[in-house]
């Protein structure tokens, strides 16, 4: 493994500071093209296109030189929730400025500035005459909208007669250009997301781990940037994915083309067709191509979690809201060892009119609900907090400081780190990750000391 690889390695594993995008407690909408119209031709050398008023740039199509015509797509916006069902409100698009002008020809992208699109373009000249952009800012009911997702196009030649248009999600918001009009143009595009502020009856959840915990909540994504992904063959040896060759190599190398398997190639070792999993030691794995993710030793997670390490939200038509959370490292040693690399635990949240009235706990591999009177609870200013306490090692979760589980050996206290997983949620449907059905960690002797199942296969039905 190459030295600087092999430090970034250990960073994952040992600090495991997540980088993904934070998302608050509050309902979050999406600004997403409606209708969608096209300019009238204008001659490239001297145009000029602003959008209609509350319209913002989609696409844009151009053939020839800059004698040739270019045509403009634009289109009005609808706000959609998470389901990509329409939600009314006041939709806005003010106009802001023009831009620096940029020779067409230089190769120097335009990107709108953060929390702003494009709205307009203007070019005087040939390729070495000069572009400006104009950008607009969007809102909803007032509020400010974020640019996210924001992706390149593939190279379009700009006398092709080619159209460059977003998809159904995303808007423009940069360009750039090289060259004359038989070499490339690219663009830019990404979606307008706006957090509503918190219902008067919105929650938090605050999950206080024991004082003594050694192994904190670790992103997903970081688990497996951390992680070689291995076939298990049962009683002959192993194999290793390498990235590089694109195979299964037999043996139990470890340099880092083994590492950092593209999350894509992973999720596409899904469920079998016969409804049997990929989870070595697994009572319903198949019989063939179980796979198990394997970082090496013990992932020891973040331990400044909030904002930094995301729970990952799943829904049911009854209200019901489920919160998985994962952690690197299970450490369940009580005169038999049961630990094990990769562990998820949830919390379901009942409520009614937005009051929690109950709450159901994981804990080694079952779940317990309580009422609300048995749980701890409060209310800071409008919102109503809930209290979960966690086991030390084993990350089993009760609703208040005490021993449990068998002998008392889930032990939870007061005085550790607080987690408030409310802080940054992500909807388990949109993980890249959610349809790899192998084992979340190296292979044990036994199902109990094998990486776990992920949570899509283990979500409330």
């Amino acid at each position: 493994m190459r030295p600087s690889h092999f430090k970034s390695l250990l960073a994952l594993l040992f600090t495991s500071v997540s980088l993904v995008s934070s998302a608050v407690a509050a309902q979050t909408l999406y600004l997403v093209p409606q209708y969608r119209y096209s300019s009238a031709a204008s001659k490239e050398s001297s145009s000029t296109f602003i959008a209609p008023a509350n319209t913002v740039l989609t696409g844009r199509w151009h053939g020839g030189d800059e004698n040739g015509q270019t045509v403009y797509q634009y289109a009005t916006l609808q706000a959609v929730n998470e389901y990509n069902q329409p939600v009314p409100g006041t939709i806005a698009v003010q106009t802001l400025e023009w831009s620096n002008w940029i020779k067409e020809s230089s190769g120097i992208w335009f990107d709108a500035p953060q929390g702003t699109v494009l709205i307009g373009r203007q070019h005087s000249g040939d390729e070495n005459g000069n572009t400006r952009y104009l950008t607009g800012r969007v809102t909803l009911n007032g509020l400010p909208t974020e640019v996210i997702d924001v992706t390149t196009s593939g190279g379009i030649k700009e006398s092709g007669s080619i159209w460059f248009t977003t998809d159904s999600r995303r808007v423009m918001t940069g360009r750039m250009h090289q060259g004359d009009e038989n070499k490339n143009s690219y663009y830019r595009s990404g979606t307008l997301r706006v957090a509503l502020p918190p219902a008067p009856d919105a929650f938090r959840i605050i999950v206080k781990l024991h004082p003594q915990e050694t192994f904190f909540p670790m992103a997903p994504l970081d688990f497996i940037r951390a992680s070689r992904f291995r076939h298990h063959k049962g009683w002959g040896t192993d194999q290793g994915y390498n990235k590089s060759s694109g195979s299964w190599i037999t043996g139990n190398d470890k340099s880092w083309d083994y590492f950092d398997i593209p999350v894509s190639f992973i999720n596409s070792y899904t469920i079998n067709p016969d409804g049997t999993n990929r989870r070595p030691r697994d009572s319903n794995s198949g019989s063939d191509w179980n796979v198990f993710l394997q970082p090496e030793g013990h992932p020891q997670g973040n331990a400044s979690p909030t904002g930094q390490v995301p729970s990952f939200r799943y829904r049911t038509q009854d209200g019901r809201q489920q919160y998985w959370l994962f952690y690197g490292y299970n450490e369940s040693t009580h005169l038999i060892s049961f630990s094990h690399q990769g562990d998820w635990e949830d919390i379901i949240v009942h409520t009614d009119n937005g009051l929690i009235t109950g709450a159901s706990l994981s804990a080694h591999g079952e779940r317990t609900f309580h009422p609300v009177s048995s749980l701890q609870t409060y209310v800071d200013g409008n919102i109503q907090v809930l209290v979960v306490y966690v086991a030390k090692g084993t990350h089993a979760l009760y609703p208040t400081v005490g021993n449990f589980h068998t002998g008392g050996t889930d032990e939870t206290r007061d005085g550790g780190v607080e987690w408030v997983i409310t802080h940054d949620v992500q909807e388990l449907q949109d993980q890249p990750w959610k349809d790899y059905a192998g084992a979340w960690g190296e292979v044990g002797e036994f199902a109990t000391t094998t990486g776990p199942l992920g949570p899509w296969y283990k979500k409330i039905q």
